[in-house]
């Protein structure tokens, strides 16, 4: 028996890093599982690795910044798979620590659509299929700049703010009606987000390394499972405690 057996699961941000170990770790726990993305080859080496491991998935192509594409996807979704228990919202770009005035208005309205418009997007194409059963559960992944400056740039600092206040008045709007929503902030994790970059905030983190993907997916297992039915609006760090000493 998984912890999520008989849920359908759409993992946005599904073709790499966190979202890639979420995918497969959801599976492992008896998820039906929908990997989005654009990267299509990406996306089908995914599904291809959990359906060896006697898993079901597809992959669908949505441009989560486009609306029609996002209902298209979600569309798409439903048609396999019958229905949507669980949107993890995890697809974000960073802004390489470039300040508002290193920031031209074209790079602020890409990162700002993918961050926080992408999102809501998604957030709005499933509400309703929660709101008609009565129940969902809704993950959005944030970051260490969800709570302090310095772990990214003017706007990507503004976007993981933002996507804490998203979380929070979803719980305040539909925890009543049986939608749990909550966020993760990961730290500094191994990804391709963060390969390359030497960053000086390892020197500063209690547990003395990075994290690994798969413990912040494990992280999004607890949230997804019945096992934190009692969490509305929560925001988990799972940075190896690099904010305690901010």
């Amino acid at each position: 028996m998984g912890k999520l057996d008989d849920k359908v699961a759409m993992i946005v941000g599904g073709t790499s890093g966190l979202g890639e170990a979420t995918a497969k770790m959801f599976s492992t726990e008896g998820a039906k599982v929908i990997v989005v993305g654009l990267n299509e080859e990406k996306g089908q080496r995914i599904v291809s690795e959990i359906t060896q491991n006697n898993g079901e998935a597809i992959f669908v192509a949505i441009d989560i910044a486009n609306s029609a594409s996002v209902q298209q996807g979600v569309n798409q979704a439903v048609e396999e798979f019958g229905t949507i228990d669980i949107l993890y919202n995890g697809a974000g770009i960073h802004d390489a620590y470039k300040n508002v005035l290193e920031t031209d208005e074209e790079a602020f309205d890409k990162l700002m659509a993918i961050n926080v418009k992408g999102p809501y997007l998604t957030t709005k194409a499933v509400m309703p299929i929660f709101l008609e059963k009565g129940i969902g559960t809704i993950i959005n992944i944030g970051s260490q700049s969800t709570f302090v400056a310095g772990a990214g740039g003017n706007t990507y600092v503004t976007s993981k703010h933002a996507i804490h206040g998203f979380t929070k008045q979803l719980a305040y709007d539909f925890g009543s009606k049986g939608v749990k929503t909550n966020l993760i902030a990961p730290g500094f994790i191994e990804t391709p987000m963060t390969e390359g970059i030497q960053d000086e905030r390892l020197n500063d983190i209690p547990a003395g390394r990075a994290g690994k993907p798969e413990e912040i997916a494990s992280v999004a297992v607890f949230l997804a499972s019945d096992e934190s039915d009692y969490m509305q609006g929560v925001a988990i760090k799972v940075d190896g405690g690099w904010t305690v000493g901010r």
